[in-house]
């Protein structure tokens, strides 16, 4: 039989002709510290414990969280997380599953041109310490005015240690410069803090809420310009608003709102509704920032690393920081287990997760009444002559039809506007509670508290959507059966998943394996 032919290497990599495969162009000079393996001589028990994160997926698999809550497809309807978003694995897998997800979409070079362009450069920005190399290189500002699939040749290695170190050394830093930017914004000045709060702003690099500033060079932005940590604050006036209903009374996601309705943003017009709508990342050092001063100030203080990162012993009886980040109540230090067994820790985080469920899924759960929501100002539109999914239409084309039916300057739009405002900041308070990972152990009453103020806001919104139904279209019945499987729901949100998995299969072998050094693990 005769031997495959040689694969094309792009740029940056280099055939290795015993398997076929293009691989990285070996370094010459220094150790290239961005590879986590050229750390292991100097800090053995550190890059061991590092390599453990591989093993950090559960037995059962993946968590495909659109089958588990299907109304998160509608909820992020037009959005790239509606189309595929599962529970987040070890940081080993991080730069794996970025490039695997459908949210990255399927870039394919055609005539030359890159087609079916999906995100930005900066969906790099927590997946790899190459992003912070590439910055060092060329600068930040021209690596983010790109497109994501533009640097993918250049990624070669999952988080790891330059992620968080000075290269080759203990030291930390803060390798992200927007981090460092936004921390000085709080007040809270990278050099000016002592370890263990070092230790959390490095994991801050990843695990906060941010966006892509449109307005200097696409870069990380995090909407912090307003924030006071830790203090309950009424962010009402940097908003311009005059309403009594405590909107922007709160902490880091109050402020955050302010900030994003100052500057007109928004991340998305969802496809369904037409809701201007803010996506919420991943908020932990919010969370972890707001609790230290309002939620338990008599317990013992702790940060990111206390609970993720304990110190653990090796053979010779060293002291070294396990770098296997994840929690494990039976690690924890001796100060927090002479008061909560690993035991007593398992019962009381499931009171706390049971307690959030049950805001979210119980009888007027904001998840459900959140797609309700959708659907009934979808059925307005359409009572009203605007196109939309419901119609046929892209989802391109819906959003067009929304945003042009909001800008009218008509009587609907004033009632839209109205109701659609009441959608978005629903929307946000409970993203901002739910899609903070681990926020029932870091912060449960913050969890508690966005998620009842998002209930409330839900109240209000029913009521005006039912009085316009009422008004437009009064024998609309909603029917969430309709929606009530992922296989149900992305259909009506105008996704098409089999060609969405087919197209990403051949962007994996096409560009993937043959251009990109960076070998995807199962």
């Amino acid at each position: 039989m005769e031997p495959p032919p040689a694969v094309e290497c792009g740029e940056g990599t280099v055939l290795n002709t015993d398997t076929n495969t293009c691989e990285m162009i070996p370094p010459t000079g220094a150790a290239d510290f961005y590879n986590s393996d050229n750390w292991a001589e100097s800090f053995p028990d550190q890059h061991a414990s590092w390599a453990k994160t591989e093993e950090n997926t559960p037995e059962e698999g993946v968590t495909d969280l659109l089958e588990e809550n299907p109304n998160l497809v509608v909820t992020w309807a037009g959005y790239g997380f509606a189309k595929d978003y599962n529970r987040a694995r070890g940081h080993h897998f991080a730069l794996t599953d970025v490039i695997s997800s459908l949210r990255t979409g399927s870039p394919m070079i055609v005539d030359g041109a890159v087609q079916g362009e999906a995100m930005a450069a900066s969906c790099w920005s927590c997946k790899s310490p190459d992003l912070a190399r590439m910055y060092d290189e060329i600068g930040e500002a021209n690596f983010t005015d790109n497109s994501w699939s533009t640097w993918g040749h250049e990624m070669a290695n999952t988080i790891g240690c330059a992620d968080c170190h000075e290269l080759g050394e203990d030291q930390l830093r803060l390798s992200r410069p927007y981090t460092d930017r936004a921390m000085t914004t709080v007040g809270r000045t990278f050099g000016a803090q002592d370890g263990a709060e070092q230790g959390s702003q490095v994991c801050a690099q990843c695990h906060v809420e941010y966006y892509f500033d449109g307005t200097d060079h696409k870069k990380v932005k995090y909407p912090w310009d307003f924030w006071v940590p830790g203090v309950k604050t009424d962010y009402a006036t940097e908003a311009g608003y005059a309403g009594s209903d405590g909107l922007y009374d709160g902490f880091a996601a109050e402020a955050q709102l302010a900030y994003f309705d100052s500057i007109g943003f928004k991340d998305w017009t969802n496809a369904i509704s037409g809701a201007p709508s803010l996506k919420t990342q991943h908020p932990e050092y919010e969370n972890l920032a707001d609790r230290t001063s309002h939620v338990m100030s008599g317990h013992l203080d702790f940060s990111c690393v206390t609970c993720h990162m304990p110190k653990s012993t090796n053979d010779e009886g060293v002291e070294f920081s396990n770098h296997n980040v994840r929690f494990d109540a039976s690690r924890l230090p001796s100060s927090c287990q002479g008061c909560h067994s690993p035991a007593a820790f398992e019962t009381i985080l499931k009171g706390r997760k049971d307690e959030i469920k049950a805001l979210r899924f119980g009888a007027n759960g904001t998840d459900a009444r959140l797609t309700e929501l959708h659907f009934k100002a979808q059925a307005i539109w359409s009572a009203n002559g605007v196109e939309g999914l419901k119609e046929g239409k892209t989802i391109g084309e819906a959003k067009a039809a929304y945003e042009g039916a909001l800008k009218a300057g008509n009587e609907l739009a004033g009632e839209m506007n109205s109701l659609l405002t009441k959608i978005r900041n629903a929307q946000w308070f409970w993203d901002s509670a739910t899609a903070s990972h681990g926020i029932h152990a870091h912060n449960k009453a913050e969890a508690v508290r966005l998620l009842e103020k998002s209930n409330g806001i839900i109240d209000a919104a029913l009521v005006e959507a039912d009085a316009l139904l009422t008004k437009y279209d009064p024998d609309y019945v909603f029917d969430i059966t309709t929606v009530d499987t992922k296989a149900e729901a992305q259909p009506r949100a105008g996704l098409d998943l089999e060609k969405m998995k087919t197209d990403k299969a051949k962007f994996i072998s096409e560009r993937v394996e043959k251009e990109w050094p960076h070998e995807l693990k199962k």
